[in-house]
């Protein structure tokens, strides 16, 4: 992966996560598909596509900051997911633990 797409993937994974925040609350459990976040981010500059908006949830549901399921339906049906954002998610949006280096943070 070049340093590019290095940048790319990590601004990504912070705005899925400002994504899923912004769902939480209002009385909601704060379950987004993952279609809804490609819809979300679609007018983004950065042009996301859906396999990346994947790869992403993937990233941050192995690192413990968002809870992911599947939706597929089928094996034969494209793999979708809701997710929802986890209090250790919150946490690095709020900077009150130590940076991630995948994801984009002004502290660094």
């Amino acid at each position: 992966m070049d340093r590019r797409d290095t940048i790319r993937a990590m601004i990504l994974r912070r705005r899925v996560l400002v994504a899923l925040r912004g769902v939480q609350g209002g009385g909601y459990p704060g379950w987004l598909r993952d279609r809804a976040i490609f819809d979300f981010l679609k007018f983004d500059p950065e042009d996301f596509t859906f396999q990346e908006i994947k790869e992403a949830g993937a990233y941050l549901a192995g690192k413990g900051y968002v809870e992911t399921k599947d939706r597929r339906e089928d094996k034969f049906s494209a793999a979708e997911f809701d997710g929802r954002i986890l209090p250790k998610g919150i946490d690095l949006l709020e900077e009150t633990i130590p940076p991630d280096p995948g994801v984009e943070d002004n502290r660094q």
